[in-house]
């Protein structure tokens, strides 16, 4: 529920515990601006792209606390990302994959490396764990 109210807080600008359409808006221009770094898109939010937001803004929510929390406890490094270095660090140091064979531990390698990139960000990362 706190989530939830913060959420709401975040959209009443003026603080008078209501939100008009002006608010809303400027809450959907700001969300499109920062998912594509474009300040003139008029394009619409996806529910990935709100997740994140969300889960950004609403710095004090469980959920996004939780997912700090495991993203940084893989991302071994601590450059931002977690990479196929971190994983078989992570495998390598303590078992944490040890119930995987090596065409299982592959699979969930993979999935971390969108389109043949070097790693996933937290971004990229909440976008996964927000699949259904």
């Amino acid at each position: 529920m706190r989530a939830v109210e913060e959420a709401f807080f975040m959209l009443d600008r003026d603080q008078d515990r209501s939100v008009d359409s002006d608010e809303a808006l400027l809450l959907l221009r700001t969300a499109l601006q920062e998912q594509t770094d474009d300040p003139t898109c008029d394009e619409k939010l996806t529910v990935n792209q709100y997740s994140t937001l969300m889960l950004r803004h609403v710095g004090s929510s469980e959920l996004n606390d939780e997912l700090r929390r495991t993203f940084d406890a893989l991302d071994r490094d601590h450059d931002g990302k977690i990479s196929r270095q971190d994983m078989d660090e992570l495998r390598n140091e303590n078992n944490f994959f040890d119930k995987l064979d090596n065409d299982q531990y592959e699979l969930v390698v993979q999935e971390l490396l969108i389109d043949g990139n070097n790693g996933m960000n937290f971004d990229q990362f909440v976008q996964l764990m927000m699949r259904s």
